[in-house]
């Protein structure tokens, strides 16, 4: 019996293994993870101010793998400003810290109407979009819905925040060498085909130059027979 049973031990063991390596192989960051900052902002205008609403803990961008974690739930002072939002068919921003947010050019920010956060209770799916280096690109945010409704009684004030991330991949370099190839000898073979013609006039019309040579000396014959046969008469 001790056979089997340290045969199952040595392959479950061997199982986890291999799905540690994976998980180890699929972590692309120094340290295992990358941590950015995630900031709202319910202000209007132009020139908003932003808090922080979490942390996105990335863990692997090729493999899709990142998890948020609120700060925390909403004030009633920001319950209060998105009502009004809402109210007035505002927009609720977002941005994403991607660098030490001394300049900004450190974020990437979005936006998506109030009324959909709130008709969504606080639900949103937030997209980070890598490129193929795996530097930030930009966000995108969604709602299940951005249907306004009455939000006078609104009190929810936790959210449900999911992300995920996507990473643009290059794809296969256009053949230049073979078209400039092409182009080459399409080229020749123009040249080929305009190559100067130094033949007479004569040389290189002559098919055409007979033919009404022999008409004008065949009408001009009949003329002249016409008018003989015509003189000899009035004799």
């Amino acid at each position: 019996m001790s056979a089997p049973i340290a045969s199952s031990t040595a392959a479950i063991l061997f199982l986890v293994v291999i799905g540690l390596c994976i998980v180890w192989a699929d972590d692309e960051f120094e340290g295992g993870s990358r941590t950015l900052v995630l900031e709202h902002s319910f202000d209007s205008g132009l020139n908003p101010s932003f808090t922080k609403k979490g942390m996105v803990v990335l863990k692997s961008v090729k493999g899709n793998r990142a998890f948020f974690s609120s700060v925390a739930p909403l004030t009633s002072d920001e319950l209060e400003k998105l009502k009004m939002l809402a109210k007035k068919n505002d927009i609720y921003r977002l941005r994403l810290q991607t660098g030490s947010g001394s300049s900004g050019e450190d974020y990437v920010t979005t936006y998506t109407p109030a009324c959909g956060i709130m008709s969504s209770n606080l639900s949103d799916h937030v997209w980070i979009h890598f490129d193929q280096t795996g530097e930030v690109m930009g966000i995108s945010l969604e709602t299940a819905t951005s249907q306004c409704v009455n939000g006078d009684n609104f009190s929810i004030q936790d959210w449900n925040t999911s992300v995920e991330v996507t990473q643009t991949l290059l794809g296969p370099s256009p053949d230049t060498q073979s078209y400039i190839e092409k182009l080459k000898r399409e080229e020749q073979e123009r040249a080929k085909g305009q190559t100067e013609d130094k033949r007479s006039f004569l040389a290189k019309y002559w098919m055409y130059i007979v033919p009404v040579v022999l008409i004008m000396m065949l009408s001009g014959g009949g003329d002249q027979q016409g008018g003989g046969g015509g003189g000899g008469g009035g004799q």
